[in-house]
């Protein structure tokens, strides 16, 4: 099921190619650290033309970074999921810093400081456990892997910032390629709410601040 994984560079891209051809549900936009309290929400959204019942599914983060506390799960992590998507709808878990900054209630609350401000692995998953989608944002530290509770995987995504020295704010997925590969681009830390995030909304594409290209084929 997992094919060639790519990384996203700076503003930009990639995954490896789809989890499968019924995941129509996916991790479609993720803010975990700002320049201020952080205004956390993970977005899922429904590529599908059908309504799907969420109920069962979870999400699931990963500590990532080669210490201690590597493999281990952050905050509330399985986050149990409640509540339906709709058809080419959104769904939206949020701190009530977002709240306040996007004057957007959540579909489900999510507490405050529940994402890794270093490299994490988050995780969708379906009713029967099964992996929908799985990212690995990274830091750049050396050692760092994405992993389930300690076992290192190969993720469908890899976000990683420019230089390599800091965790990416959060990611936005952006419209396939005609070859199917995933398309990425990373949010951006300040002002408060960050230029470019969507909750709730077709992602923005990339701008001339953050052009658009490939990056290489990478093993985690």
């Amino acid at each position: 099921m997992r094919q060639s994984v790519r990384t996203v560079i700076a503003g930009l891209l990639l995954g490896g190619l789809g989890a499968g051809a019924g995941a129509e549900v996916r991790l479609n936009e993720v803010l975990g650290s700002t320049a201020a309290e952080d205004c956390e929400f993970i977005e899922l959204h429904n590529t599908g033309m059908t309504e799907v019942d969420l109920s069962g599914w979870s999400i699931e983060l990963w500590d990532s970074d080669a210490d201690k506390a590597f493999g281990t799960a952050d905050a509330d992590s399985p986050i149990k999921l409640g509540g339906r998507i709709d058809g080419g709808g959104y769904f939206l878990l949020a701190n009530p810093e977002f709240t306040e900054h996007y004057e957007i209630e959540p579909d489900q609350p999510l507490r405050a400081n529940a994402i890794e401000n270093s490299s994490y692995t988050i995780v969708l998953r379906d009713d029967l456990g099964e992996i929908v989608d799985s990212v690995f944002v990274c830091d750049g530290g050396e050692g760092d892997k994405p992993n389930i509770n300690g076992r290192v995987i190969r993720p469908d995504a890899e976000i990683r910032s420019a230089d390599g020295r800091f965790v990416p704010p959060g990611f936005a997925r952006l419209a396939d390629s005609d070859d199917g590969t995933r398309r990425y681009r990373v949010l951006k830390f300040s002002p408060v709410p960050p230029p470019g995030a969507t909750p709730g909304k077709p992602n923005a594409p990339a701008t001339g601040e953050n052009p658009a290209g490939e990056g290489e084929p990478t093993s985690p």
